[in-house]
């Protein structure tokens, strides 16, 4: 049993409750509606008691109820007979998933709120130069308790993610967190730009929730022509230190294995590969 793994995904999934969860004999199970896989599958964290066949049917069932593919979620805890059973059944591998983790503790990984302001555009942590901007901006990062509502519409739609949740589900299943929570955002005001200019914009955010001792990283999201600029890192920096400032010892987060940049990314701020998850998807 790979103890830390079990640890992190019980404290990814307090901190997003869905709307509906029912445990069955050792896994659990996640109902949000919308297309997102981390709130619509099963996760088989414990040890089963049934034999897999009368299990995969009764989740199989639950899905089809709600109009939702079966999805599991694996991480190296689940037996590889499971994962076997899976791909006998046509559920396809998908979206493999890096949980990387770094200390609190050293302050190389570190800055304050003062050195994150004052970071420049081009990227301290190992991102690909980009391209010169044509419109001069400078920009704050701001972090909140709250989850207000420019928050919460950037988080939404940076990235896509508002073809994944309804903006009411999400805003009910993110209000639901019963953890210490920040919410940054980072604000772009243009420097002159006749009277068009979009001050106040967010560009970028990101979630920090606290438990633990740890605090995860969830969804730093930055706008497409704004990337390659160091937001990413500077938002990552900004809730590593308020996460120490709550008391917590690592960070943690999750990243595509696909997207090399952002993992090259989060490498230069001292995170480490912790375990890999992927998920089967039923495609019949």
């Amino acid at each position: 049993m790979n103890f830390n793994a079990l640890r992190y995904e019980e404290l990814t999934l307090n901190a997003f409750p869905v709307l509906h969860t029912e445990v069955y004999d050792g896994w659990i199970l996640r109902f949000s509606g919308g297309e997102g896989y981390q709130g619509n599958c099963i996760s088989p964290l414990y040890l089963s008691t049934r034999a897999y066949e009368d299990k995969i049917d009764y989740c199989e069932n639950k899905f089809r109820e709600k109009g939702l593919p079966c999805v599991f979620k694996m991480t190296p805890n689940v037996p590889a007979a499971l994962d076997q059973q899976l791909a006998m059944r046509q559920y396809e591998l998908e979206d493999k998933t890096y949980i990387m983790e770094c200390s609190l503790t050293s302050e190389d990984n570190l800055l304050s709120s003062e050195e994150a302001q004052a970071l420049p555009s081009g990227s301290p942590t190992g991102e690909d130069d980009a391209q010169e901007n044509n419109i001069p901006v400078k920009t704050e990062i701001r972090l909140s308790r709250e989850i207000d509502d420019n928050w919460l519409e950037a988080f939404l739609t940076l990235e896509g993610m508002d073809k994944d949740i309804c903006p009411e589900t999400a805003r009910a299943m993110l209000n639901a967190i019963r953890k210490p929570v920040y919410c940054a955002a980072l604000y772009e005001n243009e420097i002159s730009h006749g009277s068009n200019a979009d001050c106040g914009r967010i560009v970028g955010c990101g979630l920090g929730v606290v438990e633990d001792n740890k605090i995860g990283i969830y969804d730093i999201r930055v706008e497409s022509s704004f990337r390659q600029n160091g937001i990413g890192a500077r938002i990552c920096r900004a809730i590593m230190e308020e996460g120490k400032k709550e008391g917590a010892q690592k960070a943690f987060l999750h990243v595509s294995a696909t997207n090399r940049p952002a993992v090259r990314l989060y490498q230069g701020l001292g995170f480490e590969e912790a375990y890999t998850y992927w998920y089967r998807v039923h495609t019949v």
